[in-house]
């Protein structure tokens, strides 16, 4: 039953996220004479912040393969962010949207992935399912 631990902690951690998106937005739209207001956001921010922490210690205490796991796919998304702002995609496909997300090489092999754009050029930009972000030159994908 650890997948499903994991599961219930990463909702946790996911509806925290938002929540602390919520108080970003709050934050940003207080007047800045409003100190005490901002004081207090900002307080509740770093709460939430260390209740992310003590949920991701508890799923490295729970299955830390997992957690390496989650790391990497972590920091690949980081990084394909990167990589994506200087390109202009004109078809991006997610394991979110459609529950299936691949590209096939010219030689058939199925590369399984977590997000695939497509830029204008016809390049791929890949984050794998192993938590690497991958580009290939659009003449070797079909």
């Amino acid at each position: 039953m650890q997948s499903a631990r994991i599961k219930e902690l990463l909702q946790r951690i996911n509806f925290i996220e938002a929540d602390m998106d919520i108080q970003k937005q709050i934050l940003a739209a207080i007047p800045l004479q409003n100190q005490n207001d901002m004081e207090a956001v900002i307080r509740k921010i770093a709460a939430l912040k260390q209740q992310i922490h003590g949920l991701r210690l508890d799923i490295k205490n729970t299955d830390e393969e997992e957690y390496n796991r989650i790391i990497a796919i972590e920091e690949a998304a980081e990084t394909f962010r990167r990589i994506s702002q200087d390109k202009r995609f004109v078809l991006v496909n997610t394991l979110n949207e459609t529950g299936a997300c691949f590209i096939t090489m010219i030689d058939g092999t199925r590369l399984d992935c977590l997000v695939a754009a497509k830029e204008e050029n016809g390049n791929w930009t890949v984050l794998t399912l192993d938590g690497e972000t991958r580009e290939y030159p659009g003449g070797l994908i079909r």
